[in-house]
């Protein structure tokens, strides 16, 4: 994509990733619309290598076509078996800019760069993805370090309430996941990354996408667990941080937990 287009679109344009991307047609779309599409995802992958490098694997995205939707992207999911990639539903009759402004493709790129970890471990997944979503998005030039403090903020605040128990957090992640309240449960899992993220900036000097750099480079291929996965990172950092923080997700009362994330994630 030119620079100029890139400029009167609003955003700051990217290279072309250097992760190898497997497109899928399963519908038909004309030669407009598919590069339309292959802007957009090229775009927010090159986005996601900045911010998360260098995936280890193609990505296959299935391009799907659904006309007449309220928004480009109303429905996306991964495949995590066989091959790495997202299915996207897309509406074509959106503009590249409101492509970009969607955070779907963040979200669905961001799963891939932690291995599926299982229905059970969804607050954990999801919330990683939640959390990772916007700083693609900073990336992207769509949103500012400082709005996207707000935007944690906000969502914090907004599902403290179901949280205000005794029980432990991930339980009642689950019992909401199992009520279908999704939103809640993704926007309560990402505190944990909110509580990670802004305790590597204090007391290591790094962030968390730093940490996921590290990761693509050494472990996604060979873990398969929860467990794996935060042995790894804790491994990387060179101390317990994040099993450490695990425990206190998994014992520690809800009401607690969720007042440590607001109070450390205040604009």
């Amino acid at each position: 994509m030119s620079i100029i287009c890139g400029v009167l679109l609003g955003f700051i344009p990217v290279e072309e990733p250097r992760t190898s991307i497997v497109w899928h047609w399963e519908d038909e779309f004309s030669t407009a619309e598919r590069g339309k599409v292959e802007d957009w995802l090229n775009s927010v992958t090159g986005a996601a290598e900045s911010t998360l490098g260098i995936y280890p694997f193609p990505l296959h995205f299935y391009i799907h076509r659904r006309s007449g939707s309220s928004e480009p992207v109303p429905w996306a999911s991964t495949r995590r078996h066989s091959v790495q990639g997202v299915d996207f539903h897309i509406d074509p009759d959106y503009s590249l800019q409101s492509f970009l402004d969607d955070w779907t493709a963040p979200h669905e790129i961001s799963h891939l760069s932690i291995p599926y970890l299982g229905r059970e471990q969804a607050w954990f997944a999801e919330g990683f993805a939640s959390f990772l979503q916007y700083q693609i998005m900073q990336e992207l030039g769509i949103y500012s370090e400082q709005e996207i403090r707000e935007l944690y903020s906000e969502k914090i605040e907004r599902v403290r309430s179901y949280y205000d128990r005794d029980q432990d957090f991930v339980t009642i992640s689950k019992n909401l996941q199992s009520r279908r309240q999704f939103s809640i449960m993704y926007w309560g899992g990402a505190s944990y990354f909110m509580q990670i993220d802004e305790r590597l900036r204090t007391e290591h000097g790094q962030d968390f996408t730093g940490i996921i750099k590290e990761y693509l480079l050494c472990c996604r291929l060979k873990d398969a667990s929860i467990e794996e996965l935060v042995e790894s990172w804790d491994h990387l950092l060179g101390e317990p941080l994040f099993s450490d923080m695990m425990l206190k997700y998994r014992s520690a009362p809800a009401s607690e937990v969720l007042n440590a994330a607001f109070l450390s994630n205040r604009p």
